[in-house]
């Protein structure tokens, strides 16, 4: 006997399983996926944000400007709001508000482990029998020195150990769960909407490049991001005065260096673009031929996901936490804060942007690291903990899956 209430194609002997997700709150990359999953009906998805963070207009430092995410954030999954997180007089609701929450799910996917909200997250999931998942952007740890380091070593042990396994974002998290005792690791790659950024837009490069002031007949480098100093945007200015070749560059985004930025282009070379939200980026990585990404540190770097969809060649720092995943062997790797190595980079892949069939070259590599990859991640690591006894699917195979 079926449930009358599955997906067309699918029939469940049983319900599917109920996974629950704890968030900080709506934002760009993650809602997509949720709504992916809740559509795709092979688990029952119900999100809880700890904030309404991304839907509300919120201040943004590196920015330096209030942020709201112009996309839809909310419909086509089940979610709710913990409104009252931060603020103190009402932190009992917030705690009595999880704890309500967390039972009702047969798995819940915890988003990290440095708040307190999600640490309380898990010890409530283990008094209540709830096995969690952990999702989160960790590289290995090095060797504890000092006391505190070492605190913290035994304390992410626990906490990762103490999990029905890690959901891998990629090849440098999947080794810090190794790392760290996870009882098991499912690939669910850091994504984003590659469908969305990978549609043809409907303002050409000529025209987008008009807009700005800037000719149409020269190779394109994009930094997209906060113009602050952990991206480092002045090392691609300083790089891109090294290279003999004419070149538009555009810097989507803002922050406390743009207008050191602005004032280092010269006239009719580049542009400043300010704040581009989400509905308008997808225009700029097809119109580019190569992203910069100079960074001195991050976990990931979802722009590089972005603008691959988008077919745009990645010259990205070595300290860029998608470089053995996304970067190596199709984008040029350079050591971070090498000016000369940043140049050199670009140098190389300026000479492949006009191969053809490129794009498509740089879409296949990341196709791999798909919303669809991602999704298939969170169900299978679901499905193998609860067992065929609680969510049986049947498919119709006639009908394609998007696994």
């Amino acid at each position: 006997m079926t449930n009358s209430s599955a997906p067309p194609g699918c029939a469940y002997i049983k319900p599917p399983p109920k996974l629950g997700i704890i968030g900080y709150g709506p934002i760009q990359y993650h809602t997509p996926l949720y709504q992916l999953i809740a559509s795709r009906g092979n688990v029952e998805l119900d999100v809880f944000f700890l904030s309404d963070k991304g839907f509300t207009s919120t201040l943004d430092p590196g920015f330096g400007l209030a942020v709201a995410w112009d996309i839809d954030l909310l419909s086509g999954y089940r979610n709710q709001f913990m409104t009252t997180v931060g603020t103190q007089s009402h932190l009992p609701d917030g705690i009595r508000a999880l704890a309500r929450w967390i039972p009702a799910h047969d798995a819940v996917i915890v988003n990290g482990y440095t708040s307190p909200w999600m640490l309380l997250a898990m010890v409530i999931c283990k008094a209540r029998k709830i096995p969690y998942f952990l999702r989160g952007s960790s590289h290995p740890q090095g060797s504890s020195a000092g006391f505190r380091r070492h605190l913290r070593r035994l304390a992410t042990r626990l906490v990762v150990s103490g999990s029905a396994g890690g959901l891998a974002m990629g090849q440098l998290n999947e080794a810090f769960y190794r790392q760290n005792g996870a009882r098991s690791i499912t690939f669910a790659p850091n994504s984003v909407d590659d469908a969305r950024f990978g549609c043809p837009p409907t303002v050409s490069r000529s025209d987008l490049l008009a807009r700005w002031g800037l000719a149409g007949n020269h190779p394109v480098i994009l930094f997209c991001g906060k113009l602050i100093p952990r991206k480092r945007p002045l090392d691609l200015v300083a790089a891109i005065e090294l290279l003999p070749d004419e070149l538009t560059t555009l810097f989507v985004g803002d922050g406390p260096l743009a207008e050191q930025v602005r004032f280092s282009l010269a006239p009719g070379t580049g542009v400043v673009t300010g704040f581009v939200n989400q509905s308008d980026l997808p225009m700029y990585y097809h119109a580019a031929d190569i992203l910069v990404l100079p960074s001195e540190t991050e976990a990931w770097g979802l722009v590089v996901n972005e603008a691959m969809a988008a077919g745009t060649l990645p010259v990205v720092s070595d300290s860029v936490g998608c470089v053995p995943d996304l970067v190596r062997d199709v984008g040029e790797v350079f050591r971070c804060g090498d000016v000369s190595g940043l140049s050199t980079a670009l140098d190389k892949a300026l000479r492949r942007v006009g191969q053809p069939g490129i794009r498509d070259e740089v879409r296949q590599h990341a196709a791999r690291y798909s919303l669809d990859r991602t999704a298939a991640g969170f169900e299978q690591a679901v499905h193998l903990l609860c067992g065929p006894s609680q969510a049986d699917i049947i498919r119709d195979p006639a009908r394609p899956t998007s696994t």
